[in-house]
């Protein structure tokens, strides 16, 4: 181990890189299910907490390190699911 502690100050973030920093990458759907890529080791914490909100439109979530599978409910409207993940993570369109 070293003997030397080095001390780093933190500088302040802009908003683009806290952004980033949420660990989501991407949301596509396809019919009724719907996918997001995150950052290595985000999916399931993101996957909790769209799990412990009211989502009339999502059923359910399965969560890996960097994807989560969502499966929504017949008749889901897109932009709707889109706009309640929207609550819980800021999503950009990027698609």
């Amino acid at each position: 181990l070293p003997n030397d502690i080095m001390y780093k100050r933190q500088t302040d973030q802009k908003a683009s890189e806290m952004l980033s920093n949420n660990g989501f990458v991407s949301l596509q759907f396809s019919a009724n299910i719907a996918v997001i890529k995150t950052r290595p080791g985000y999916a399931s914490s993101i996957a909790y907490d769209i799990d412990n909100r009211e989502g009339i439109d999502i059923l359910g979530t399965i969560a890996g390190d960097d994807t989560i599978m969502l499966v929504l409910r017949e008749g889901a409207i897109h932009n709707d699911v889109r706009k309640f993940l929207s609550s819980i993570i800021p999503i950009q369109k990027k698609e």
